[in-house]
């Protein structure tokens, strides 16, 4: 009996070291663990779009007022636009610029005007629904990122704020020939865009 209890101590104590050193193993792979996520964090800290953002309009020469959500509206060249920010990336607003009513005739010219203003490369126009007041707004928008890294964030965040005045100048360059040819008399028919499906009969050419 003493031989058998001797043997259970020794069980015992040999399962509590062996539990010890599973645990010390278990704490060191966290702490492992972690070290390695805090030193990758330290490598590659989360950008600071917004900061990187409000620096570079400052060099424009524009003061950003901050939102309350983190959000900027800015001035630039007379046109007021509203940033928004995600990660490296930032959606540039130019809201509001123009408005029609809803029930105004020339309303299908605006927005053919506005389809072939969003084939172009440059801002996306948008318009939005009908308000209380029976009134539709155009806005434009445009997502953007932004890095450090990058050696010319002036140039190009000054020649995106540029677009966004040429895409204003298509629409009302589209809408005012598309008004004008309805009033100097029918369409010509237009061919299709695209690729000419139809076959040849055998003799032609």
């Amino acid at each position: 009996m003493d031989y058998l209890f001797i043997f259970l101590c020794i069980l015992a104590i040999a399962a509590q070291i062996l539990q010890f050193f599973m645990k010390s193993k278990e704490e060191e792979k966290e702490e492992r663990m972690e070290n390695e996520k805090e030193s990758v964090e330290a490598s590659d800290p989360k950008p600071d779009t917004a900061g990187l953002m409000h620096a570079v309009l400052g060099e424009i020469g524009c003061r950003p007022t901050v939102n309350e959500d983190g959000s900027f509206f800015v001035q630039y060249q007379g046109e007021t636009f509203h940033i928004q920010f995600g990660g490296m990336y930032a959606r540039v607003w130019d809201p509001a610029w123009a408005e029609m009513r809803a029930d105004d005739p020339e309303l299908p010219h605006l927005q053919a005007a506005v389809n072939m203003a969003n084939f172009e490369f440059g801002p996306t126009v948008v318009m939005s629904r009908v308000n209380d007041n029976g009134i539709i707004q155009l806005h434009s928008r445009r997502d953007i990122m932004l890095h450090p890294a990058c050696p010319d964030n002036v140039k190009f965040v000054r020649a995106v704020l540029d677009t966004f005045f040429d895409t204003k100048a298509n629409v009302r360059k589209s809408f005012n020939e598309l008004k004008e040819r309805e009033n100097t008399g029918p369409r010509p028919s237009r061919r299709p865009i695209g690729f000419d499906t139809t076959t040849p009969e055998e003799g032609e050419e």
